[in-house]
């Protein structure tokens, strides 16, 4: 046997290893909980992030999406299926020791900025299912899309966690390429009506707090490139259901390759972006010079380094919302006092 091939199945049972370990039950009570969440992470770079990463202690880890960039132009998935595979090399090992959730956004999903026209959406699904390790009794398995929930018992506490898929249903934009501009077109729509019913379903259900995670922006107004705004109608339905929730609600979220804190009445959105592929330095200027954002909803100033998000979730403390730099510095943090979560009365 020669060392390349002896490399490749050491390599191969690392991975079956690894990831026979990422399964926890659902029935688990947490006395704490330690979410942490990111996206655009490219399988052609380094990725030191993890480093601090590992220093947060968490029970899970979300990817938000663009977890690989494997979309090519002639839209087939074998450049996707390479990136998967080295994917799996990269990502470090006391990784897969955790729980971990993913969606998918357009990098991932094997079409840039693309949506229900991808014809090879079928094929991407599962591509994707088998990457994360989903269960073969999942519903994701038997469903157009990739969207999920899971519940949480943190304490009294009950979770909501719900991952939107806005890739599988979403209709074409108005526009070839960016610039991208609100449609008029009320017809359109992001989630598709399946979606649209079990998410309305979802949101009916009693909760101490509700975490949602898009690839996509859903508070963000103020810029050109891909986000709910886009489809005016579909993100004014999405705002009423959540507005119209008791328990506070988060939104997470990533594509932007720059990160920020948005916040609407009862809702908090956080993106998160990029875990290694930011913005450079010398273009930052003319970006901000030419799509400078101005949203009424961001709170602060946008960052662009590289990041992740930490969610913390505790019984009898406050909940703690932080983004955090390359080497873990915190960039932003956003408080819910305990009092705001509101155990179901025994």
């Amino acid at each position: 046997m020669n060392l390349i091939l002896r490399m490749h199945i050491h390599i191969l049972i690392s991975i079956l290893l690894c990831f026979s370990v990422t399964t926890i039950s659902a029935d688990t009570n947490y006395d704490s909980y330690v979410l942490g969440f990111g996206s655009c992470i490219t399988e052609k770079r380094d990725q030191p992030i993890w480093s601090a990463i590992e220093k947060e202690d968490i029970n899970e880890f979300f990817f938000m999406g663009d977890n690989v960039y494997g979309d090519s132009e002639d839209g087939l998935l074998q450049e996707m299926k390479a990136s998967y595979e080295k994917q799996r090399v990269l990502f470090p090992e006391w990784l897969f020791k955790k729980k971990l959730n993913a969606i998918w956004d357009d990098h991932d999903y094997g079409k840039n900025d693309g949506g229900a026209e991808y014809p090879l959406k079928k094929e991407a699904q599962k591509l994707f299912l088998e990457f994360w390790n989903v269960k073969k009794d999942d519903p994701r398995h038997n469903r157009d899309g990739i969207y999920f929930s899971e519940k949480l018992k943190i304490g009294d506490l009950s979770v909501n966690l719900i991952g939107l898929d806005t890739r599988y249903h979403r209709s074409p934009l108005d526009q070839t390429d960016k610039p991208y501009y609100p449609t008029q077109d009320k017809s359109k729509t992001i989630l598709g009506v399946e979606q649209w019913e079990w998410l309305e379903n979802e949101l009916s259900k009693e909760n101490d707090l509700l975490i949602i995670v898009s690839s996509i922006q859903v508070l963000a107004t103020n810029h050109v490139f891909e986000k709910w705004h886009n489809f005016p109608h579909e993100r004014e339905r999405l705002l009423k259901l959540l507005e119209n929730i008791s328990s506070p609600v988060i939104i997470l979220s990533g594509d932007r390759h720059k990160a920020g804190l948005y916040r609407s009445k009862n809702i908090i959105e956080m993106t998160s972006s990029s875990m290694n592929k930011p913005i450079s330095r010398p273009f930052r200027f003319i970006w901000d010079l030419l799509f400078k954002e101005t949203d009424d909803l961001l709170n602060g100033e946008m960052y662009y380094g590289e990041n992740y998000g930490v969610l913390t979730i505790g019984v009898n403390q406050n909940l703690m919302l932080e983004l955090k730099g390359i080497d873990g510095e915190l960039i932003l943090q956003h408080t819910i006092k305990k009092g705001a979560l509101k155990a179901p009365s025994s």
